[in-house]
């Protein structure tokens, strides 16, 4: 567990064992052959994929949507990294992180809120403190969870 206050001082706390909790959102660190795979958002800047899931959907099912909306990558297998809670004035909210192998990437005529797929070639963890990257991939937990998943991924070859 590692627990911190984010930038904008939410209070969040990240468990990188899979909590009995449904998550309201997701969040996809995706590999590919020869990098990371991110997405542009329109306004916030590079990030992973993700978001909310829809009424009935599993967190799964939402992984898969989000992944193939906001990059038009495809996967076959999704790995547990982590579980984390953010507790706001505004809106407390939970979020399962997945990581994965991406096999294949579709043009899209559309990445809805996102300007499409990015890759980025070397260590993850170089990237994420970058100021072209979403205030929400710049902070002390991210760090935490992008070595889990690199752990998790290196263990999958």
């Amino acid at each position: 567990m590692f627990i911190y206050n984010d930038t904008l001082g939410n209070k969040v706390t990240i468990y990188f064992e899979e909590q009995q909790m449904n998550p309201d959102d997701v969040l996809i660190i995706p590999k590919m052959k020869d990098g990371w795979l991110f997405t542009e958002h329109k306004i916030r800047g590079l990030e992973f994929p993700g978001g909310k899931g829809e009424p009935g959907e599993s967190n799964l099912a939402a992984a898969k949507r989000e992944l193939m909306e906001e990059t038009g990558a495809i996967s076959d297998a999704f790995y547990f990294v982590a579980d984390y809670l953010v507790e706001s004035k505004e809106r407390t909210f939970t979020k399962r992180v997945y990581a994965t192998k991406i096999t294949a990437i579709e043009t899209k005529a559309d990445y809805l809120e996102t300007k499409g797929p990015v890759v980025l070639r070397g260590a993850l963890s170089q990237f994420i403190l970058h100021p072209a990257f979403s205030f929400f991939m710049r902070d002390a937990g991210m760090v935490q969870i992008v070595k889990q998943a690199e752990r998790i991924l290196a263990d999958k070859n």
